[in-house]
């Protein structure tokens, strides 16, 4: 009895409360972003905010994310420096399912949300502010330039960029935290119980 009780909480402990990125092709720490600092020709991502539980709804690319929902935000981007040209495919992939994307030209939908998912208060503020031209993807058509495609947790993103690098965020639903994950998984160690049980009656 004593080695399933040892086990069930160490499972139980073992279960993440947030979303972050699980895979990717280069995940970095958080860093402030700006227009040319950091630059990459590459893809690079970031976790920014966890476990954040909206104090008011949200837009996203082609729709919104209610208040009181809770969620985790994930920042990629694309940055080259003085016009230099880059064209990056690559595949994201979180620890929780993709609520909502936002990726729009001016980068006015990230902007508006910063206050409640950004990493750092201070994006965009050394030589640029958002929303400035082309901030976010220009058209959205992965088959002909910067685009995306979600599917469930997976992220497939193409970023085209010369000048400004392209930034977008990535707003996931935060995973079951530990306390809601008891209750799951109670009932079906209490049943595993039963049968053992049951077994040595038998």
């Amino acid at each position: 009895m004593k080695k399933i009780v040892l086990f069930a909480s160490a499972l139980l402990m073992s279960f993440q409360a947030q979303a972050a990125i699980i895979s990717g092709p280069d995940i970095i720490v958080a860093v402030s972003v700006q227009e040319d600092s950091p630059t990459n020709r590459a893809q690079q991502g970031f976790d920014e905010q966890q476990g954040v539980v909206l104090s008011r709804t949200i837009n996203v690319d082609g729709g919104t994310i209610a208040k009181g929902m809770k969620v985790d935000s994930h920042l990629i981007f694309l940055n080259t420096q003085g016009g230099t040209r880059a064209d990056d495919t690559q595949k994201w992939t979180f620890g929780g399912d993709i609520l909502g994307v936002m990726s729009n030209k001016s980068g006015s939908l990230m902007d508006d949300s910063n206050d409640l998912l950004a990493a750092f208060n201070d994006y965009f503020t050394t030589g640029s502010s958002l929303p400035f031209n082309a901030a976010g993807l220009e058209q959205n058509n992965i088959l002909t330039g910067d685009g995306y495609t979600v599917l469930g947790a997976m992220l497939d993103l193409r970023m085209v960029v010369t000048e400004p690098g392209d930034w977008i965020r990535v707003v996931t639903v935060s995973q079951v935290p530990v306390p809601a994950a008891l209750f799951l998984f109670a009932p079906a160690l209490l049943g595993f119980l039963g049968l053992r049980r049951k077994n040595k009656a038998a």
